[in-house]
């Protein structure tokens, strides 16, 4: 006599898998897992150092044309706590910290930023030296000052740099 198998409804082509299968999945899973994180960390802090050195160079381009529209100097300082931004006061003779007021136009505002978290920023060539901080100085026409030289401020995050750059004609890029 043939001896009958007893299997539950619906389990007929269903084939189980062993703890040890499972095992060596999830084992595979974390090895693929352990070499692409610090792929994609490299990555993200990269692509937020380049982004950060992108924002820094609009805002110096803004300074240029705030100086040429407005047909005055303008200086735009960077402390040592990494803000920067537009240095108005005192009128004539900025003293190194952002200013959100213009004194000679106070219903304008300006923004004061900040670099973020795990970033520096450093003067490291030209710039004009101020109380607070170091300076890049606009004149009327969007240029450096008579005397200047180009000015390069360097952006750091975990072992990455970025050069953001003004020329003596005021152009600004980043490298």
């Amino acid at each position: 006599m043939s001896e009958a198998k007893t299997t539950l409804p619906g389990r007929e082509s269903e084939a189980g898998r062993t703890l040890i299968e499972m095992a060596v999945v999830f084992m595979m899973i974390g090895v693929v897992l352990g070499f692409t994180i610090p792929v994609v960390a490299n990555s993200i802090r990269a692509y937020n150092l380049r982004n950060t050195a992108e924002r820094l160079a609009e805002r110096l381009a803004a300074g240029r044309a705030l100086a040429m529209s407005k047909n005055k100097n303008v200086t735009i300082s960077f402390t040592s706590a990494g803000q920067y931004g537009y240095d108005f006061s005192p009128v004539g003779a900025p003293d190194g910290t952002p200013d959100s007021s213009d004194p000679s136009d106070p219903s304008q505002s300006y923004y004061v930023e900040t670099l973020p978290s795990g970033m520096s920023g450093s003067v490291t060539n030209g710039g004009v030296t101020l109380t607070n901080g170091k300076g890049i100085t606009y004149t009327s026409r969007g240029e450096l000052p008579i005397g200047a030289s180009q000015v390069d401020i360097v952006l750091t995050s975990a072992s990455k740099t970025a050069t953001v750059s003004v020329n003596l004609r005021g152009q600004v890029w980043v490298h």
